[in-house]
């Protein structure tokens, strides 16, 4: 139990450090109205939009290894293409905390509602772009959540940025409840920066 509350709290610093202090708890979160946040493309950076419709999915190539992957409701994530499936099984990993809501989630779950998820239009990201990185991130967090927290970054080497530039909910259902609602649909733009070859 002590073990548990440890790495607990030990994960909330990931939110704070690792994750560049962007995920909180919907009690604190600032809120935002679909599409505030400009939308920006970095040099050097990989830069797409789309749109999704609730029940589905959205797929982008990044490159001839990673591809952007988007379900409504569900999540979005960086996968790798050719990953044996134990590396698919770690995806999440990256995509702290693991008991609330994530900054890669639009599913109106937890106590997030259907507005709570459009209006956080800007939401930052990182992923892994080999299964020898998931693999070692997934064995720190099991065995030494300090050392998960020390190597997150350099470990989790991709970045990305994704806003929400349009949307439309319902409260007609919802995949907790109708008061919590579902995204009918989204508009959305991606920012993916891969590290540099050494």
């Amino acid at each position: 139990m002590l073990r548990l509350m440890r790495k607990v709290a030990v994960l909330g610093l990931i939110l704070v450090g690792a994750a560049a202090g962007t995920a909180q708890t919907v009690k604190t979160m600032p809120r935002k109205a679909p599409g505030a946040a400009k939308v920006e493309c970095a040099q050097g950076s990989i830069c797409f939009s789309g749109e999704v419709r609730e029940g589905q999915k959205f797929r982008k190539e990044v490159n001839a290894d990673l591809e952007f992957v988007l379900a409504l409701p569900g999540e979005f994530q960086v996968e790798i293409t050719h990953a044996e499936p134990s590396c698919r099984q770690r995806f999440w990993v990256v995509a702290p905390p693991y008991h609330a809501h994530r900054e890669n989630e639009i599913d109106a779950g937890y106590e997030w509602t259907a507005e709570d998820e459009v209006h956080l239009s800007l939401r930052e990201f990182r992923f892994a772009t080999s299964c020898e990185a998931y693999r070692i991130l997934y064995e720190l967090e099991e065995a030494d959540i300090e050392k998960f927290v020390a190597n997150f970054k350099t470990l989790a080497n991709g970045e990305g940025r994704f806003w929400i530039t349009d949307s439309k909910v319902t409260h007609a259902h919802g995949r907790i409840s109708e008061e919590h609602g579902a995204v009918e649909w989204i508009k959305f733009s991606v920012e993916i920066k891969l590290p540099k070859a050494k």
